[in-house]
């Protein structure tokens, strides 16, 4: 596709959820007449930001006193619709390459949140405002200046802070903040607070991250916060630019650190810690290494230190006996969190959740099926209300939490209190592969396209549940 065909050729998503790109023979023709010059242009360095100024002075004009300045009018909102729309897939793509492999989700898995629908647009007219006031490309249109910046600028800008948008990459573990922001604004009590009850740090471990905040905030925001202020940029949110070699030496300096490399790297990984605490805290979804409140490092060196063998047969049999009414429990608690939640916002909302779950795990019927009998507009509403992969964290979360908290209390009579804390890791350690088999044959089962057959020992717990919950009632 050219530069220029992106005024003229427009992405929506249909009924299924899918992305279709259609050509619209007016808006090109439209165009053409409005820049003449630009059809025997070469598509390097073309003069967008002269266009979509043009093409927005043509659109607020209130001149409009004939039919075919009406025609205009709309001609000329669709060109910038289908520049919007071509734009929102880029940042969408761009968002799965950037986070997609690591994140576990698609730039189609976006798509839905952002473009409009066809059937809410009239092609051919192209007005559509009436029927999509609230759309993100509406917003976007009414909120373009271009005195200010370029379209896509300012449409990649909207879409990374729409709502939905946000609200989905928290759900896959991804804040879009930087290290240097998330760092400026915590205190060094806030920080040793949650060193202490979120990652339960050593007392020295602790003390050694305030230190590095407290020269981090002495040399870099001190130095930042003069600078904006000497611009009178003071109180403007702007994006912190990553530390200076000079800062980080002096960061070194306060620090007796020889390397400004190993001053940076400690405090990206403090950055980490910060930002996988914030998701927690969002209702995003964590690695497993931050769900039991221990992070990797600390793992790993208990289990090193710690020989499993002597429990493994206890460990073992115990978890053949204690797994399925734990993943019962979990899966109880998860729905019924999560109906409440809807029922909150909208009871019909929670009654469509539960026949979506019962249809999807107890019948293996495919996701477009539902949308029919829900009398959904599009597939991907079922996909959005079910939120398969937060249903799925959110099970092996609390499984573990039970199933750890079980065999714990199981076997630490026989350890003296001194190794409780190891053997306690131990124990951890070993059930997360167990409940990851569990997670991960649902995951492959949900991922069957045709012939769904749902035996995985998850759907046959949620299907139990669902049958005693209506028997219940």
């Amino acid at each position: 596709m050219s530069a220029l065909s992106q005024y003229w050729i427009l992405v929506t998503i249909d009924g299924f959820g899918k992305c279709r790109t259609s050509e619209v023979e007016e808006a090109k023709v439209f165009f053409y007449q409005q820049f003449p010059a630009l059809a025997n242009q070469g598509q390097e360095n073309l003069p967008h930001r002269d266009i979509q100024r043009q093409l927005v002075q043509l659109l607020q004009s209130k001149a409009i006193v004939s039919l075919q300045e009406d025609d205009c009018w709309r001609m000329t909102k669709c060109c910038l619709r289908c520049f919007i729309s071509n734009q929102m897939k880029q940042v969408c793509l761009e968002l799965e390459r950037k986070f997609g492999d690591k994140h576990d989700f698609k730039g189609v898995d976006l798509l839905p949140m952002v473009l409009d629908r066809t059937r809410s647009l009239r092609i051919n007219a192209t007005d559509g405002v009436e029927k999509v006031p609230d759309s993100l490309t509406t917003r976007i249109l009414h909120t373009f200046d271009p005195n200010k910046s370029n379209l896509s600028t300012w449409t990649t800008r909207m879409v990374k802070s729409d709502k939905e948008v946000r609200r989905f990459l928290l759900e896959h573990g991804i804040e879009q903040v930087t290290d240097w922001s998330i760092l400026n604004r915590v205190t060094s009590g806030g920080l040793e607070r949650i060193l202490s009850e979120f990652y339960q740090r050593t007392s020295v471990e602790i003390e050694q991250a305030v230190q590095l905040l407290d020269s981090y905030h002495q040399v870099y925001r001190a130095q930042i916060l003069k600078q904006r202020r000497q611009q009178g940029k003071a109180g403007v949110r702007s994006k912190y630019p990553p530390p200076s070699d000079e800062q980080l030496r002096q960061i070194a300096k306060r620090l007796s650190v020889n390397s400004e490399q190993e001053v940076l790297q400690r405090l990206q990984e403090l950055a980490k810690l910060l930002r996988e605490y914030r998701i927690y805290k969002r209702g995003g979804v964590v690695p497993i290494d931050y769900l039991d409140g221990l992070g990797t490092r600390v793992r790993e060196e208990a289990i090193s230190s710690v020989n499993i063998t002597e429990d493994k047969d206890e460990l073992t049999e115990a978890l053949g006996n204690y797994l399925y009414p734990c993943l019962l429990q979990a899966v109880e608690q998860v729905i019924i969190n999560r109906v409440n939640y809807l029922q909150n916002k909208n009871p019909q909302k929670a009654e469509n959740f539960l026949k979506a779950l019962h249809l999807f795990h107890c019948q293996g019927v495919a996701m477009a099926e539902i949308a029919t009998q829900l009398s959904f507009n599009a597939q991907y509403q079922v996909t959005r209300l079910l939120e398969l992969k937060t249903f799925r964290a959110d099970i092996r979360q609390k499984t573990l939490l039970h199933l750890r908290d079980r065999i714990f209390e199981l076997v630490q009579k026989y350890r003296n209190p001194d190794s409780i804390l190891d053997l306690e890791q131990k124990v951890t350690a070993f059930l997360e592969p167990q409940i990851d088999k569990v997670i991960q044959e649902a995951k492959k089962e949900a991922s069957t396209s045709k012939n769904r057959v749902m035996n995985s020992q998850l759907s046959q717990t949620v299907c139990q549940y669902l049958d005693t919950r209506r028997k219940d009632k």
